[in-house]
């Protein structure tokens, strides 16, 4: 019932916005909505800065992003007004998965969960580094067969605060970097930031395959291709 709600109430508003804002919405809704953000969520991996700053700029406000305001907007101005426009949405919808990811962790045995998860993140860093095989395969489709798998009988499910804040932060993280890249149109290259974004999320992939991996690395290179893709 909640579920059926929440999409209600994001399409209703999603009905309101013109094309280009209804592209953009989307773009950013889609990792909640898939339920790739809600399994980084119950993982942990969502809970440190760094961690925070990785999947806002990979998993949300990434190069596909980027390309759709670039591609709908004609100032930076109308640009900037897209971004405002959604963020009330995408924060609600970011508390509204954040409030109910605690179900997840009652549901599914998270272990298995993370490996789902990190396959379905390898898929869509294969999409973004534009592999043709990769964009073949279906991201909710593996997220729904990691849940099935990973299913098992609930023994007390109780709904927390536990991913609210860190769910928040990281869509405001999202919705703040796009307004801030949203004046950077004529001045950046793409591919190069969609190689970094793509790069970064094969190290998300890792940490969640139980690799160690520092979060800093993922800063510095989302860093390091924001820098070279200036012009």
């Amino acid at each position: 019932m909640v579920l059926e709600q929440f999409n209600y109430g994001a399409l209703r508003q999603l009905l309101d916005f013109d094309r280009g804002t209804q592209r953009l919405a989307y773009m950013l809704l889609l990792p909640l909505v898939d339920g790739v953000f809600a399994t980084m969520l119950v993982s942990g991996y969502v809970s440190t800065f760094t961690n925070i700053v990785n999947a806002a700029f990979t998993v949300f406000a990434g190069a596909g992003a980027l390309a759709v305001l670039y591609s709908e907007a004609e100032t930076v101005e109308q640009a900037r007004k897209m971004v405002l426009k959604v963020t009330p949405l995408v924060l609600i919808s970011g508390a509204v998965v954040g409030g109910i990811a605690p179900v997840f962790q009652e549901l599914f045995h998270i272990q298995s969960l993370q490996y789902a998860t990190g396959l379905a993140i390898i898929t869509i860093a294969l999409q973004i580094a534009g592999i043709e095989k990769a964009q073949k395969l279906s991201i909710p489709a593996i997220i729904i067969t990691g849940l099935v798998l990973s299913y098992r009988t609930p023994s007390n499910i109780q709904l927390t605060m536990q991913y609210l804040i860190p769910s928040v932060a990281t869509v405001l993280t999202a919705v703040s970097g796009l307004y801030i890249l949203a004046g950077l149109e004529n001045r950046i290259r793409l591919d190069t930031i969609r190689l970094g974004g793509a790069l970064v999320l094969l190290m998300i992939a890792g940490s969640l395959f139980g690799l160690s991996i520092p979060s800093e690395a993922g800063i510095a290179v989302l860093t390091a291709s924001i820098i070279f893709s200036l012009r």
